[in-house]
């Protein structure tokens, strides 16, 4: 059932990707030839909206959000969103349902994915290549010069996705971005992506959850709260994810 689900998904969703090339980044990169750039961002943002529902829409999964409240105002602070990593529909579910827009840190390999680099690119991706340590680094220090320019990030603390749904520990160096750049941490519970794709049984309608909690202000934080950071962000996000059903 999971690969009919999957099927049936693809035979929609593959135009919509392919069909971005025109609709998408064809009105995006003319308006950027015409001095237009914050409104072909805007665009592009907007058809990354839909095409991040649209995969839910066409997977069978409704992601319920909460929490839009404690998004800080984008013209006063830059922020750095951080959170757990269920699925791979976790950043579909962030730019879809939740309607949020960020930088990402994304794997090397993802460049050389016809269309869906050109969407890391719109996102001012992070591309890291974890095999090399100093590689990592780099990509740390470039992450901490968006977000000090006033682009926002997402983060996933943990690196990987989990295997098992649980929450794993979050990787302290991680917090580095939103410390050295004095960034307001978000942190997003996610629950529930992972039964919509990679544990997908059945044919009922998935139900996913987004939490948004409340904004952590980096530049006030003393020395001895940012050596616990990471465990705030962990409990914050942990005590949630028992809290959503499921």
């Amino acid at each position: 059932m999971r690969r009919v689900r999957i099927a049936f998904a693809a035979i929609f969703v593959i135009p919509i990707l392919v069909l971005s090339l025109l609709y998408a980044f064809v009105p995006g990169y003319i308006m950027r030839f015409l001095g237009l750039r914050k409104a072909s961002n805007r665009y592009l943002r907007l058809c990354g909206h839909f095409i991040g529902s649209s995969i839910l829409f066409f997977l069978g999964i409704t992601v319920h959000v909460d929490g839009k409240e404690n998004i800080p105002l984008a013209d006063q602070h830059h922020v750095c969103y951080m959170a757990n990593h269920q699925s791979m529909l976790d950043i579909v579910t962030f730019v879809g349902p939740a309607r949020l827009w960020a930088s990402v840190m994304a794997k090397a390999e993802v460049k050389r994915i016809p269309i869906i680099n050109l969407w890391c690119y719109a996102l001012d991706c992070v591309f890291i290549n974890r095999i090399s340590p100093r590689d990592a680094i780099q990509a740390v220090l470039q992450g901490v010069e968006q977000l000090k320019q006033g682009k926002n990030m997402l983060i996933f603390p943990e690196g990987t996705r989990s295997k098992d749904g649980k929450i794993g520990e979050l990787k302290n160096g991680s917090l580095k971005l939103a410390t050295r750049s004095k960034s307001v941490i978000v942190p997003i519970t996610i629950k529930g992506s992972r039964e919509g794709f990679e544990n997908l049984k059945g044919c009922k309608r998935v139900h996913a959850y987004l939490s948004i909690g409340k904004p952590i202000h980096t530049d006030v934080l003393t020395t001895e709260e940012i050596a616990t950071l990471h465990e705030v962000v962990y409990g914050t996000i942990a005590k949630r994810f028992d809290e959503l059903p499921g």
